[in-house]
C-alpha cells in the first residue's frame, strides 16, 4: 500500500469521527503515547482500547492512532533507546536496576536483546517519549478538529 494513501486514509478516518474534539483527541494522543511506552504490536492496541475506554475517551481513535503508527515501530524503539541511553548517562543509579539480556546470533535477538537490557531505564524513556508526543498530538489534534468544525458550521 502506498505510504501517502495509508496516510490518508487514516486521517479521513480520524476527521469523520462523530465525537467532539477534545474526546478524539484525547483517544488519539493516548493510542500514540502507548506505541512509546508499549512498543509491543497487538498488546499497545489493546491496551489503548482499554485504557480508552476506562478513561472516557474515543477508543476508536486510540486504536487508530496506535494502529497508524505501528509502521514507524523502529524508529520509535530507536528513540527510545537513545532516551534510555541519555537517563543512564544522567542518573547513572537507573543503570543498576538494568536486567542482563539473554544471548543469541539472529538479529531479532540481538534487537529484544538490546531493549530487555535497558530493563526500567527503556519503559521510563518510552513514558517520557510518550507523554511528550503525546500532548504535541493531543494539542495538533485538537486545535485542528476545532478548527474543522468551526469552518464548517460557518459554510452550513
Amino acid at each position: 500500500m502506498n505510504i501517502k494513501r495509508y496516510l490518508r486514509y487514516h486521517y479521513l478516518k480520524m476527521i469523520r469521527l462523530k465525537d467532539a474534539p477534545a474526546r478524539v483527541a484525547q483517544g488519539f494522543a493516548l493510542g500514540l503515547a502507548m506505541d512509546f511506552v508499549v512498543p509491543i504490536p497487538l498488546v499497545s492496541i489493546f491496551i489503548a482500547f482499554v485504557a480508552a475506554k476506562f478513561l472516557r475517551m474515543n477508543s476508536l481513535a486510540a486504536v487508530m492512532s496506535a494502529t497508524a503508527f505501528k509502521p514507524l515501530f523502529a524508529g520509535i524503539v530507536t528513540l527510545n533507546i537513545l532516551m534510555s541511553k541519555k537517563l543512564i548517562a544522567l542518573l547513572p543509579s537507573l543503570k543498576a536496576v538494568s536486567i542482563t539480556a539473554p544471548q543469541g546470533n539472529s538479529l531479532l535477538h540481538r534487537i529484544f536483546g538490546e531493549i530487555i537490557s535497558y530493563g526500567f531505564p527503556y519503559l521510563l524513556a518510552g513514558s517520557v517519549n510518550g507523554m511528550i508526543i503525546g500532548l504535541i498530538s493531543y494539542l495538533s489534534v485538537y486545535y485542528f478538529l476545532q478548527g474543522r468544525q468551526r469552518r464548517k458550521a460557518k459554510i452550513h
